[in-house]
């Protein structure tokens, strides 16, 4: 596809202002330019036009001007794998966050609004993305389902995945889940693989030896699941990109630190590997940073700030192909950070094609996503078979372990905090199970984002010895028609009072709220939970892994407790 009219007249402009045949629009004076391609670090001029980078040097002019005094001018940071869904904020206000911290572009996954709302939810993020003041790509949502034990909000067909990838910002196939489709040589699962010609993101969480050379030879081309050094280096040498994920969730950078310093590759960084946050509450972005944290976090461990930066700049524009991204150099987009220091990467400045402020469109309207539990949520019995096994819950992790039953954990039986997923698209279906690990002590809350379906999850005490049905479980209950009332989000009950609640009128995932205000709801139903005796450090996160069918070792779904090793529900 060649260039338009428009681009044409726009490149032509950049050749005449870097032969200096006419002023640039901007010019960015006295800068510390950060090369990531050459990994040099030296002083010049950038002029910019038109958007873009017409030239690197000195001597030129400009309508505007920055005044670097040796600041350091750097790419933009691209996040390469991220589900703006998971901040619980719209792309403008994900945006008005991540930009003050250099972040200028990401690749959004919008896994989870297309499994309540298709295709349309696809449609909705790149148009709000295109009003948010950053670059929103997209990489086309592959398992919607998430598997066959899932049923969420819509399902996408192999013809579905054709006309999704067609659409412009769309620049690949998202994340694989469904590795046993894959190995197993699913036709359906092979027929959406078929469809895409380009990138393929994969999602090999625990897979290793043959299985994972399976995996890769299948067509697939990157993986963010790996949590330790032997997992991530067995990844790169089977041709994989590595991306190393740092979450709210999932953390991964410390163990990974050992790989990204090169300490099995001669002191060299890996030459495909990539930072991502995949998942990141906005309470945590507002109080830590988005991918200058991550920067942080890897100088402090050893790794060379060029280094650093290129795992968030070169490398993933790279991998997912956008050529004229993630460098300081002629004809590259003018997406750029000033910082003040390549150690702690305080940003001074953040522009987006050459701009330096952005005032981000309206947020368009988007229909559907409501809670319906049905009206069998008030009489249904809670019961767990007493034979299931408990799910552990890990604090800073997805995968989840396999405990013994309830009636054989006699030590944690104090820790043991009834779940319920319910099916939120009206259909009835719902089971419930024990968890270790949550630490709840009374009360229950409710949530409506639950990976990847998105039904209601709710977690509620049984600290009282109440039998299956007593008055305990009334907050079970009164939580979820709570939820159901709001329209989604989250609500924590303790008895028949609701004590602290986030809407997320969006699909039940996303708010348009000033992000302060959402951080502080967010912290408000966090202080609440732990006041009830959660134990969680991101209790919304964790919450809603709980019920994703694609990562071991226990998940919970309306249909039942799912085996995700095995790969089959728990017998009832």
């Amino acid at each position: 596809m060649g260039m338009d009219p428009g681009e044409l007249n726009a490149r032509q402009r950049l050749v005449r202002v870097a032969l200096g045949q006419e002023e640039a629009d901007l010019l960015i004076r006295g800068a510390t330019v950060v090369n990531v391609l050459s990994r040099e670090l030296y002083v010049a001029d950038v002029a910019i036009a038109a958007g873009r980078i017409a030239a690197v040097g000195g001597g030129y002019r400009a309508a505007e001007v920055i005044e670097a005094r040796g600041a350091y001018l750097a790419p933009g940071f691209m996040d390469a794998h991220i589900h703006i869904e998971s901040s619980l904020l719209t792309p403008a206000r994900f945006a008005q966050v991540v930009h003050p911290h250099g972040t200028t572009s990401v690749v959004a996954e919008p896994h989870e609004l297309v499994n309540v709302l298709g295709l349309e939810g696809l449609h909705w993020m790149l148009e709000a993305g295109r009003g948010s003041g950053i670059r929103v790509y997209a990489s086309l949502p592959s398992c919607v389902p998430a598997s066959e034990y899932e049923r969420g909000g819509a399902a996408l067909t192999p013809q579905d995945i054709r006309e999704g990838l067609q659409v412009p910002g769309v620049l690949g196939l998202a994340e694989m889940m469904n590795y046993p489709g894959v190995l197993g040589l699913d036709a359906g699962v092979w027929e959406i693989l078929a469809q895409s010609g380009g990138r393929r993101d994969g999602h090999a969480a625990g897979l290793g030896g043959r299985e994972l050379q399976a995996y890769a030879a299948a067509g697939l081309h990157s993986d963010h699941e790996a949590v330790t050094p032997g997992e991530a280096q067995e990844r790169l040498r089977a041709g994989l990109w590595l991306m190393v994920r740092e979450g709210s969730a999932a953390r991964n950078l410390q163990a990974l630190l050992p790989v990204l310093r090169g300490d099995f590759g001669g002191g060299q960084t890996p030459r495909r590997a990539l930072l991502v946050s995949d998942d990141v509450s906005v309470d945590e972005l507002l109080e830590h940073g988005h991918l200058d944290r991550l920067m942080r976090e890897c100088v402090a461990g050893g790794l060379h700030p060029v280094d650093a930066l290129a795992l968030v700049t070169c490398n993933p524009a790279e991998y997912w192909g956008l050529h004229d991204h993630g460098a300081v150099a002629p004809g590259y987009h003018a997406d750029l950070v000033l910082l003040e220091d390549l150690q702690g990467f305080r940003v001074l400045e953040t522009l987006v094609g050459g701009e330096r402020h952005h005032l981000p469109a309206p947020t368009p309207a988007l229909v559907g996503g409501a809670v319906n539990l049905g009206p069998g949520w008030d009489t249904v019995s809670l019961g767990v078979p007493v034979h299931w096994p408990v799910i552990g819950v890990r604090q800073e992790q997805i995968v989840t372990d396999r405990l013994a039953p309830r009636a054989e954990l006699a030590a944690a039986a104090g820790d043991l905090t009834r779940l319920v997923v319910a099916d939120r698209y009206g259909r009835g279906e719902l089971s419930a199970c024990w968890a270790a690990g949550i630490g709840l002590k009374r009360g229950a809350v409710a949530v409506s984002v639950l990976h990847d379906a998105h039904h209601v999850i709710v977690a509620g005490a049984d600290d009282r010895g109440a039998d299956e049905d007593g008055a305990e479980q009334s907050s079970v209950r009164a939580a979820g028609r709570a939820l159901e009332r709001l329209g989604g989000g989250v609500v924590v009950h303790d008895g028949q009072r609701v004590i602290a609640e986030l809407p997320l009128p969006y699909a039940g995932l996303m708010t348009d709220a000033d992000p302060q205000l959402a951080a502080v709801q967010v912290e408000a139903v966090t202080a609440a939970l732990h006041g009830l005796g959660c134990v969680l450090p991101y209790p919304i996160t964790t919450l809603s892994f709980l019920g994703l069918s694609v990562i071991p070792s226990l998940k919970l779904t309306p249909r039942g407790l799912l085996d995700v090793e095995n790969w089959r529900l728990v017998e009832g």
